[in-house]
């Protein structure tokens, strides 16, 4: 059922994700998706870009969906695709690419494999798509991820969402971010001048400057991230030589990602 295989691979891709519930924004339910999705397409090469919380109503997201999906390589919607009333993330990405809601033939038939005895309309509600939907399915999925464009639809429950992602993260593969990171005792304000004529030098590596949690060895953490080798690790030469005075190792087991 669907498409298989892998998007081809671009070199600078850039994504934005929807979260849509008014649960979220109702501090009912709080989001780990979007630091799951963060992680991960970062890991794949992806640069995210925009991170939206946008509550059920069909007029927002679509105009969210509409925006994003001009503006990046990739759009993750996640919530909103169950059997419910509140459940309009369907009728809102149709809405947002101007196209009509119909019942996807393939969709009905994996709803009705999926509940079998136990199916009703209620149910037939999540075959309902965007008129340009696709099916993206492995031989692991009892229930395909819907894309439309280059936008993909997402569940909202956490484990699900994860499960479905890592079958299709093959589709958003790209060249492969390259980090070095530096631990820094002193304050922004020392040495911002430095880091911003730094990166002036050069424009291929992007500099991050994070201020550490109290109880932290060291004060700063000075990153440096792109996908060439070769100015990444000569971006972080420059700033190792003019931090010297200031940089310092790491404690043993001390990790960037926590």
């Amino acid at each position: 059922m669907g498409i298989r295989g892998v998007t081809p691979t671009v070199d600078e891709p850039t994504a934005a994700i929807l979260v849509i519930g008014d649960e979220v924004l109702g501090a009912r339910v709080t989001d780990v998706n979007s630091t799951f999705l963060c992680r991960r397409l970062s890991e794949l090469g992806v640069a995210v870009k925009r991170v939206v919380v946008v509550p059920d109503e069909v007029p927002v997201i679509a105009a969210e969906v509409a925006a994003c999906a001009a503006g990046f390589t990739h759009v993750i919607t996640t919530g909103g695709v169950g059997p419910t009333h509140d459940d309009v993330t369907m009728e809102s990405v149709a809405k947002g690419f101007g196209m009509a809601l119909r019942r996807h033939p393939e969709a009905e038939a994996a709803i009705r494999a999926f509940y079998g005895a136990d199916m009703n309309e209620a149910a037939l509600r999540m075959a309902e798509l965007p008129e340009g939907a696709r099916l993206i399915m492995t031989p692991a999925m009892r229930f395909p991820v819907i894309r439309v464009e280059n936008l993909w639809v997402f569940p909202g429950s956490p484990h699900l969402l994860k499960k479905k992602f890592e079958m299709v993260a093959g589709h958003f593969a790209s060249t492969p971010f390259i980090t070095e990171t530096l631990c820094v005792n002193t304050g922004e304000p020392d040495i911002a001048p430095f880091l911003g004529e730094v990166q002036t030098r050069f424009p291929g590596a992007a500099i991050g400057s994070y201020p550490q949690e109290p109880g932290t060895p060291f004060r700063l953490m000075i990153t440096v991230k792109g996908k060439n080798g070769e100015v990444v690790a000569a971006t972080a030469a420059a700033l190792r030589e003019g931090l010297a005075e200031w940089t310092v190792e790491p404690p043993t087991g001390w990790s960037p990602d926590g």
